[in-house]
């Protein structure tokens, strides 16, 4: 009875906005803030745990089942309920934020169609950006506390949980399978733990340390993960983070520069972008290539892209992309 009153829940917020935006607003800030600090005085990542000793035990299960020669449906049943526990936990500890109202709503700006001649001056704008932000220096000890202070500087109506000084990201036990599959970082919703990848380039930390921390704080969508891991890091005085934001935005803008401009124009974009800012970039993606599983990282991606299509991100794993529509449509809204 307890799991069909949480389902019935979990799917009228999935049907309204207003339930959903009402859960991330009201409940979600004290459930979160209450898992993450249950469980921070623990070092390492309890996502982890909590998802090897599922598995361990559903396991356990069926080869007792196997050993003793039960019907399959005292197998099925156990397996199936701990299944469902786990997905109305994932529901209520984060997941019912995917059922809020979008970032163009929270910031009363509308979905733009796409013009040539704004992208253009966007990409002229970015680049000036990220050659001006280039910098040898090192990242400091104190990035992440910079970070969270300005997260904290976010106006209410944006929807956002204030970050609490006690959510940090947490050791990982498993860097080298997350780099095989082409995952910097996740969200944790059972303990309400973000995670980075530990295998990580210092100039790639801060961008995806904000990514995850504003998953944490009640973002859903990746298009807005990045939008905000992106005003963030911009937005400080540490030379590395806002260097960071900037760079890390190269992809996303060569990926939408590629299917918009010619490949005269394309190359010209290229050629404008500082040589020793190409090189970083070119030395970065090889980097990652080497860790990665192509066999792994295609079924990874196509179990999440499922997993986003489901949860009302009709555009899949493509939301990654569509930060640059919504950093186009804020137009410096947001001021830090």
């Amino acid at each position: 009875m307890l799991l069909a009153f949480l389902a019935a829940f979990v799917l009228a917020a999935r049907s309204s906005v207003a339930v959903g935006e009402w859960y991330a607003t009201t409940v979600y800030p004290v459930v979160s803030a209450a898992l993450s600090w249950s469980v921070s005085w623990i070092p390492f990542s309890m996502e982890e745990v909590f998802a090897v000793l599922t598995a361990l035990l559903v396991v356990w299960i069926v080869w007792q089942g196997i050993r003793n020669r039960k019907r399959w449906w005292k197998v099925v049943l156990p397996v199936a309920e701990i299944a469902i526990w786990a997905i109305m936990w994932f529901y209520f500890g984060w997941g019912m934020n995917y059922f809020r109202e979008s970032i163009y709503e929270r910031g009363s700006v509308g979905r733009q169609q796409f013009n040539q001649e704004k992208f253009e001056k966007f990409l002229q704008g970015y680049v000036e950006n990220l050659n001006g932000s280039f910098t040898g220096d090192s990242l400091p000890d104190n990035f992440k506390d910079d970070i969270k202070v300005l997260f904290a500087q976010i106006p209410a109506r944006m929807g956002l949980c204030s970050p609490r000084k006690w959510q940090q990201n947490k050791e990982l036990l498993f860097n080298g399978l997350y780099s095989s599959v082409g995952v910097l970082g996740f969200m944790g919703p059972f303990f309400a733990e973000f995670q980075v990848n530990g295998e990580l380039l210092p100039r790639q930390l801060p961008f995806c340390y904000a990514h995850e921390l504003s998953h944490l704080l009640g973002v859903s969508n990746e298009d807005e993960a990045n939008f905000w891991a992106y005003t963030i890091c911009t937005a400080s005085d540490i030379p590395a983070v806002r260097y960071s934001g900037y760079f890390s935005l190269l992809p996303y803008v060569l990926s939408n520069a590629r299917m918009a401009l010619s490949p005269d124009s394309y190359k010209a974009l290229l050629l404008s972008i500082n040589p020793s800012i190409r090189e970083q970039f070119n030395a970065q993606q090889q980097y990652w290539r080497e860790k990665y599983s192509p066999l792994l990282g295609s079924l990874q991606s196509y179990m999440y892209d499922l997993m986003l299509k489901g949860n009302k991100i009709p555009s899949g794993t493509k939301n990654y992309l569509q930060v640059i529509d919504l950093i186009m449509a804020m137009d410096n809204k947001i001021n830090l």
